[in-house]
């Protein structure tokens, strides 16, 4: 367990240093980041109302040809000072969906993320199919040679040219294809990386991450928090909205008037306070709707936390599969070993051909490669884990 928070923590220093991703994709993320905390600040002081300041002329001719004056200035105010509580849970409810949206934005860099760390275990990975499939069709051509002389000697009947005929074409249309798979995977690195370039050290830093902590730390499932406290919120403004509410007006004011027959100026003013309540006969439906959508937040929660136990089972055994092929390709080692230290004793004899030798020196290497390959595969799940998680 300590030894996996080491890793865990190692890892976290690791990735919370300069991003891989392209300058574009960060300055993008950035300013996505920075829009959401503006509007967080913005709602949190929504339910401070503004001032309002007005400055007016106004000048009249009656039917009597008498004309006047009127200049004025005045500011006036309207603020709620108590909803039932309303203004506490629209602040409540401002945080809590600008903590949603942000883990929104960190989802989406996590997803670039886990794109280029996958992409790149698995251009490491292909690199090694690559050399796993030249050296297999290497074998094949040495099979085909094989084949054909004993065929030409009488030795070998048509049905096994046939197969090893077809076993070399089949070989180099792997080869072709693994060749195809990493350019198409080189290219997409490329997109997501631009000119940055991802250090190999990091890839073995990666930790496996337990169930617990998947579950716990899941960027989709503290999404959901997020808007399940939002959600919590909003229920409570729709309730506060039909309970008493007291909200202060006043005003204050400057007017000058002139006319033929009177000429007044002075300072105006006014102010009070007002208790109100609404009677809707949509309250109860709004606040069962409010709750209702509460509700909804919590149940998707929980079936995508669900799901999401699920797939962590499928990864983790998953990587136990590729773990026994490790085994199974170790086993194999041991045996092309041993059949290439009896086979090097029989070339010395003339008892075996160097070919032969050749082709089993190959399949050292193809076991070799496939242990390394399959650690490759389990480091792709370790990834994606990793990434869904916060980090």
């Amino acid at each position: 367990m300590k030894k996996a928070l080491l890793l865990a923590v190692c890892a976290a220093a690791v990735f919370a240093g300069e991003s891989v991703l392209s300058d574009e994709k960060q300055e993008l993320l950035q300013l996505k980041r920075e829009k959401i905390r503006e509007d967080i600040t913005l709602q949190k002081r929504e339910w401070v109302s503004p001032l309002r300041l007005s400055l007016s002329i106004n000048r009249n001719k009656s039917a009597t040809f008498q004309e006047s004056e009127t200049k004025s200035a005045g500011v006036d105010w309207s603020q709620d000072l108590f909803r039932s509580g309303g203004i506490g849970y629209s602040i409540d409810q401002a945080k809590a969906l600008g903590m949603s949206r942000l883990l929104g934005v960190d989802r989406e860099e996590a997803e670039y993320l886990k794109q280029a760390y996958t992409l790149y275990a698995q251009c490491e990975r292909d690199r090694l199919k690559l050399r796993q499939n030249e050296l297999t069709l290497h074998n094949r051509d040495l099979d085909l040679f094989i084949i054909t002389a004993k065929y030409k000697a009488g030795s070998a009947d048509i049905s096994e040219l046939n197969r090893a005929t077809i076993d070399r074409d089949t070989a180099r249309t792997a080869l072709i294809a693994s060749k195809n798979v990493l350019r198409n995977e080189e290219y997409g690195l490329k997109k997501l990386l631009g000119e940055a370039q991802i250090d190999p050290d990091t890839l073995s830093s990666i930790p496996l991450i337990s169930k617990e902590e998947y579950l716990k730390q899941h960027l989709e499932l503290l999404q959901y928090e997020a808007q399940d406290r939002s959600d919590e919120a909003g229920a409570k403004i729709v309730r506060s909205a039909y309970l008493p509410k007291l909200t202060f007006n006043g005003s204050y004011g400057y007017t000058d008037y002139q006319s033929e027959r009177i000429e007044y100026a002075g300072n105006n003013y006014n102010y009070g306070a007002t208790l109100s309540m609404p009677l809707d006969i949509n309250t109860k439906a709004q606040m069962l709707s409010s709750r209702l959508q509460l509700l909804q937040t919590r149940t998707a929660r929980l079936d995508r936390s669900q799901e999401l136990e699920q797939e962590y089972a499928m990864r983790f055994f998953t990587i136990a599969d590729y773990e026994e092929r490790i085994g199974v390709a170790q086993e194999m080692l041991v045996i092309y070993q041993e059949l290439y230290s009896f086979t090097q004793q029989q070339v010395t004899t003339g008892a075996k051909t160097v070919y032969e030798l050749e082709s089993l020196g190959n399949s050292v290497q193809i076991q070799e490669l496939e242990k390394e390959i399959q650690t490759h595969n389990i480091l792709i799940e370790k990834i994606s884990l990793y990434f869904d998680t916060k980090q």
